[in-house]
């Protein structure tokens, strides 16, 4: 499907420097950061990325002593007005559909949502049939 979006997840130890390390993993390999988002806990950091080259991040990711994982989400983008996540949140809800998580980054005026949902092929229908603009997965690769 082009909408689903390959995302890195990576464990991280829970100490100064380390997402510094990773960032320059990917960067002295070429691979540009197309949106992020790190949660912690008391023992671990887990960042959940989105990159322009997903197999090439996860090679050299892993050759540097990462632990990284591929998930597949999918991008919504959403007018910068009240109520716009709410009107995709809603949509989602009423088509029963489970969302595991979401994060977002701006792109000019519009908002870009990435949602990790139970069944993304029935999220992206309802969402299109309710014209909802859903991101190509290839806007964000090379």
């Amino acid at each position: 499907m082009k909408y689903k979006i390959k995302q890195l997840s990576v464990f991280l130890e829970n100490r100064g420097g380390e997402l510094a390390d990773f960032t320059k993993v990917l960067s002295e390999n070429g691979v540009s950061i197309k949106s992020i988002i790190l949660a912690d806990s008391s023992d671990f950091g887990l960042v959940r990325s989105i990159v322009d080259n997903p197999e090439k991040a996860k090679v050299v990711l892993e050759d540097a002593g990462f632990s990284v994982r591929f998930s597949e989400v999918f991008g919504v983008k959403i007018d910068d007005y009240v109520g716009s996540f709410d009107k995709v949140i809603e949509i989602l809800a009423k088509n029963d559909i489970n969302i595991f998580y979401t994060y977002s980054f701006y792109e000019s005026t519009m908002g870009v949502f990435i949602f990790s949902v139970d069944d993304i092929t029935k999220a992206v229908d309802a969402l299109t049939k309710n014209e909802v603009q859903i991101v190509e997965a290839k806007q964000f690769y090379m």
